[in-house]
């Protein structure tokens, strides 16, 4: 049962919410020197008070002011419960209007309307004209309906009936994700003498433990837990839903501020393009399409690119798919609730939630808001094949899994075996790629194999590193592997020496030209181990424009062997050759140039070319001026 809970205050400048916070709990929450002097609060400001029920509430105290709802936003995520200050006196001003369209984004749900200073307010028409606007204001908002509160922060009148709503309140709010990696938007930076850098927060999910070694995000700095404070007690862990403060070791004042995020090493990652879904408020201007505006998520602003993917407006009151690209990395993870700002003026002018907060970057169009679209209605399952598809050829592992859909270890485990049982996530040497990536390059292999065969019959097929680099790219070369192995088992596609084929295929040989096919041969066996180039072969056979499509055959059938630049044996010339140098090696123990140069009775350009090719392929390895067996050879030879 949940005992810890956060309240926060909203509305217009000098209604009261300082006063109200001091009345509930006996703490004055406006903490600077230049906030006392001046009566207005400028900051987020903190307390905490028990209720009868036994449970125990922070409070942060916002500030009212229109130049300071940057600040008010920060402190206004991860509330519970909301007390929305109306001064009696005043009635409805500008800023409760953008504090409640502000509240109206974030993932809230319970309220209270407190009436302060009805003390000041003598004129019962008018209070009921208060009523009345309020009742106005909160329509079609999570606060229509809610419990409305007239009392005096000053005389203290209604406060025990206020304190008795939030106790009735919270009775029924849900928990919050102990075990889920731990998540703290930070809010307020200080040092302690003594203790050293000091963040506070309310933790969004998980625990924050004594001793705990957690992840500064987005600079990435690894700190280490010296102790934690939750709702004003010394505790061995703080836990979600709760205010904490954390004294922190391995980094500076300086190096964090407000904005930053502490979370499990590994959990999340920062981005700078999320998906989104954006609703505009009623009263809010259109937004243009790649219109610059304010993001403020969690703690953290940022300014960033709305990019409306099926539409080049959004209209007040209505609401898009879109991406937004940021201008800095801020730490996010999809169901976040986000608020948007105009750049400039900087009026609210509504928000919305992440849907994918590492997504690719889409082409705009309707084909990607239904994407996005299909991803916000999704589960676990289908948001992690989904981004699995994302990664595309490079595939991913259950590690950046977990910190791009910012879930633990066990959900995926726990959601793999089914989308491997449907075939639509395939696991190769401990990388995960979805199944239509391999199907994609498969589609490929077999399309440019046809091509070849279609444009060039009289070839063998297309060379291997020629068709990876046309069907594949760069990615994972495991992941072609796997895909080439598939299609071989299933008939599609032949290996053949260097060369990919359809099963089965041997190119059509034309009667007119086997005589010269067998000149080649036979003027490269004659030539032996000192060949002739290709020049004199082609001289000698003399086919004209036809002797290079014949040569090009006879290599693709492994009949002719280039050694080197323009070096060219038979086959059968080449192997005795190799016999030779097995031979030689294993009565001396090595094989020199000069060596193998006098065992051919040939030039030493030919000697040296063979032994560089032996050493290419595997064959041979050079110690020194000769050349020695590798132990895989050696044993290839003895079988």
């Amino acid at each position: 049962m949940r005992t810890l809970f956060v309240a926060g205050t909203a509305g217009h400048i000098d209604h009261g919410k300082s006063a109200l916070v001091k009345a509930l709990t006996g703490i004055d929450p406006d903490r600077l020197e230049e906030e006392k002097r001046r009566g207005m609060t400028i900051d987020l400001g903190f307390a905490h008070f028990d209720l009868p029920s036994g449970r125990r509430v922070g409070i942060v105290d916002v500030p009212g002011h229109e130049r300071l709802v940057k600040n008010m936003l920060a402190g206004a995520t991860g509330i519970d419960l909301v007390l929305l200050v109306i001064a009696a006196d005043e009635g409805v001003m500008p800023q409760t209007r953008e504090h409640l369209d502000i509240l109206r984004f974030l993932p809230l749900r319970q309220g209270i309307v407190v009436l302060n200073k009805v003390d000041l307010v003598g004129d019962a028409s008018w209070l009921t004209l208060v009523r009345e606007d309020v009742k106005a204001l909160v329509t079609g908002t999570f606060l229509e309906g809610a419990p409305v509160v007239e009392l005096s922060a000053k005389t203290g009148q209604g406060v025990p009936a206020l304190i008795e709503e939030m106790d009735r309140m919270l009775d029924h709010l849900p928990g919050f994700q102990d075990d889920a990696p731990a998540r703290l938007p930070i809010d307020r930076v200080f040092t302690m003498a003594g203790f050293g850098t000091v963040v506070t927060g309310t933790l969004w999910s998980g625990r924050i433990a004594l001793g705990d070694t957690l992840e500064l995000l987005p600079r990435g700095h690894a700190v280490r837990v010296r102790g934690v404070q939750s709702h004003g007690q010394a505790v061995s862990a703080g836990i979600a839903g709760s205010r904490v403060a954390v004294n922190l070791t391995g980094v500076e004042k300086d190096e964090v501020g407000r904005g930053d995020v502490l979370s499990t090493p590994g959990a999340f990652r920062p981005t700078n393009l999320i998906d989104v879904r954006v609703r505009l408020l009623p009263a809010s201007p259109m937004l243009l399409h790649l219109a610059r505006t304010r993001i403020y998520i969690g703690s953290d602003e940022a300014i960033g690119r709305l990019v409306l993917l099926d539409r080049s407006r959004i209209e007040p009151a209505d609401s898009a798919t879109a991406q937004i690209r940021l201008e800095k990395p801020i730490v996010a993870a999809a169901g976040d609730a986000f608020v948007i700002r105009r750049y400039s003026p900087m009026t609210t002018v509504g928000g919305g939630e992440v849907v994918n907060a590492h997504p690719p970057r889409r082409r705009r169009g309707a084909d990607s808001a239904v994407a996005i679209e299909h991803i916000s209605a999704a589960g676990l399952p289908e948001r992690l094949a989904a981004a699995v598809q994302d990664a595309g050829k490079r595939g991913t592992t259950i590690e950046e899994m977990m910190e791009q859909l910012s879930v633990g270890r066990a959900p995926l485990d726990a959601a793999l075996p089914a989308l491997g049982n449907r075939g639509q996530v395939l696991m190769i040497r401990g990388r995960l790629f979805h199944r239509h990536a391999a199907d994609v390059i498969g589609e490929a292999v077999v399309r440019e194999v046809e091509a070849r065969h279609e444009a060039e019959p009289w070839r063998v097929g297309i060379p291997k590193e020629e068709l990876k680099a046309k069907a594949f790219g760069t990615g994972d070369n495991h992941l072609y592997a796997h895909v080439m192995s598939e299609l071989i088992a299933a008939g599609k596609v032949d290996e053949t020496r260097d060369f990919v084929r359809r099963p089965g295929y041997t190119p059509p040989v034309d009667p007119k030209l086997a005589g010269a096919r067998d000149r080649i041969l036979r003027v490269l066996l004659e030539g032996r181990f000192a060949p002739p180039s290709v020049d004199e072969i082609a001289k000698a056979v003399d086919e004209g424009a036809a002797f290079d499509r014949l040569f090009r055959t006879l290599r693709d059938e492994g009949l002719v062997v280039e050694i080197g630049s323009g070096v060219f044996f038979h086959r059968d010339v080449l192997e005795e050759i190799k016999r030779v140098v097995v031979d030689e090696i294993r009565k001396q123990g090595n094989i020199t140039v000069a060596a193998l140069r006098d065992k051919l009775s040939t030039s030493r350009k030919y000697s040296l070319a063979v032994l560089e090719y032996l050493d290419s392929i595997k064959m041979t390895r050079r110690v020194g001026d000769a050349r020695v067996l590798l132990a895989r050879a050696a044993a290839s030879e003895r079988t």
